[in-house]
């Protein structure tokens, strides 16, 4: 359990953890790993040890991400119980972060391999664990017969979970693969499948299942962020040229068919956070200015800032978003800007921008709108601010915003709609239209309805999932 609490005359929050009994690592026979954890139950000190290793071990969650809680007091105060102390301006962050984001991890692995980064060293409390990993290829995930959840609503209520012996989770690359491989029902479920492709999937597989997102988990499309740190990106008038070289009406209608959504930066709209949302209609007239499709302001933008005849630039991106990205590089060259395509393997980008080595462009997402008061996109070390946004505007505006998160979230997303205004008007991306989105899957897994995250990006959902091997044989499969 945890509960948290505020000295408004200290300046100072205090989150308190209690640690539930039961919980054991995974024990997999197979892995010396695992083997040398044994299994063992999970401990008030696993917990201590955990959360300071995230906030101070460089390559840590919160270190990498959150430099405010960088000085964060960690002490065990009672046989299961751990007490974080942190500013109160960083209570919201606190919790966010620690309750959700932070991996437990076994202290005396850590000691004999010096992280977890091979596979074969993970070890953990989870209704999984790892048995083979090919990279960008798939993960093989056998059921932790030992996990503490039981099944906790339905017909099923206290059956022990998981239920499903073994998971396979495929990092395909190429879309006709992929497509094909859901189609002869070989993959069972298959998410993120764009318009176009889901129109080709519903004609070859009727009796698919379907789920429909115009946002997928309240991010954007990957917006094309700028290093603004460096030239030529740290002049506006070259980012605004570059937003107002694009027709994002062209491409949500041609491009997604008039589905999903335009103007998603820094989050998207959806119905849980309306209130915080700046519809197109609200901007100021030099946001507007912004969207309008004025190639030839554009070109004059750029002379002013002292490139008349363009420049050339790079974005770093993964093969899936090439179509897309290609469209924009299509309107850019038609001012002068040859951006050019870096295709590399997602693990690859996902390192250069974890660890902020792009130097021009790259594509990338906005953090889930639910931490809109961290201001993730717009501030500070996480590796959302992809544009190396350092605003002392900004920094300000969001320390009341995330103070008055702890008390009254509505009042906290008018705070940030306000902000919103200002934030748009400083061209940090080119945002990129959001399309719709589709989750599929067949009717033979069962106790399933197309989610993909059970809490904050936690992919468990599997561990509640069974499949019937009498349906997936009568329909041929």
């Amino acid at each position: 359990s945890v509960k948290w609490s505020t000295d408004a005359q200290a300046d100072q929050g205090t989150i308190v953890y209690t640690v539930r009994e039961g919980v054991h690592w995974g024990l997999d026979p197979n892995n010396e790993a695992s083997r040398l954890v044994n299994g063992r139950e999970f401990t008030a000190d696993d917990l201590l040890y955990s959360l300071k290793r995230s906030t101070t071990y460089p390559l840590g969650y919160v270190f990498r991400n959150n430099q405010e809680l960088r000085n964060a007091e960690f002490t065990k105060t009672g046989p299961r119980e751990v007490t974080i102390k942190v500013p109160l301006p960083s209570l919201m962050m606190a919790v966010t972060r620690y309750n959700d984001t932070v991996m437990m991890v076994p202290e005396e692995v850590i000691n004999k391999y010096g992280d977890m980064e091979d596979w074969k060293n993970f070890v953990g409390t989870g209704p999984f664990m790892v048995t083979d990993f090919v990279s960008n290829s798939v993960a093989t995930l056998m059921k932790n017969p030992e996990w503490y959840v039981t099944n906790p609503v339905g017909p099923g209520k206290g059956d022990q979970l998981p239920y499903i012996d073994r998971v396979k989770v495929f990092t395909i690359s190429d879309p006709s693969t992929r497509l094909a491989g859901v189609r002869t029902g070989k993959i069972d479920m298959i998410s993120m499948v764009n318009r176009e492709d889901s129109l080709q999937l519903k004609q070859t597989a009727s009796d698919l299942l379907e789920d429909y997102s115009d946002s997928f988990q309240g991010r954007g499309n990957p917006p094309l962020a700028m290093r603004i740190d460096t030239a030529p990106f740290n002049d506006i008038k070259v980012r605004k040229a570059m937003n107002m070289a694009i027709d994002f009406n062209a491409i949500f209608k041609e491009y997604w068919g008039g589905e999903g959504q335009i103007y998603t930066w820094p989050h998207s709209k959806i119905k849980e956070y309306e209130e915080l949302y700046l519809d197109p209609e609200d901007y100021s007239d030099a946001a507007k200015e912004l969207y309008s499709y004025n190639p030839e302001k554009a070109k004059q933008l750029l002379t002013e800032a002292g490139y008349p005849n363009g420049f050339k630039t790079s974005i770093i991106l993964i093969q899936d978003e090439v179509d897309f990205i290609s469209i924009y590089a299509d309107y850019l060259s038609r001012i002068g800007i040859e951006m050019a395509l870096d295709v590399r393997e997602n693990a690859v980008k996902v390192n250069i921008q974890n660890n902020k080595q792009h130097t021009q462009m790259i594509t990338g997402d906005t953090a889930p709108v639910a931490i809109f008061y961290n201001g993730q996109p717009i501030s500070g070390v996480s590796h959302n601010n992809r544009s190396m946004v350092n605003d002392p505007y900004i920094n300000e505006q969001l320390v009341p915003i995330r103070a008055a998160m702890l008390t009254d979230q509505h009042q906290a997303m008018k705070m940030y709609r306000e902000l919103t205004k200002y934030v748009v008007e400083q061209a940090y991306v080119i945002p990129a239209v959001t399309g719709s989105y589709r989750t599929f899957w067949w009717p033979w897994v069962k106790n399933y309805s197309g989610e993909l995250n059970i809490g904050y990006d936690d992919p468990i959902w599997p561990a509640f999932t069974w499949v019937d091997t009498e349906l997936k044989s009568s329909m041929g499969h």
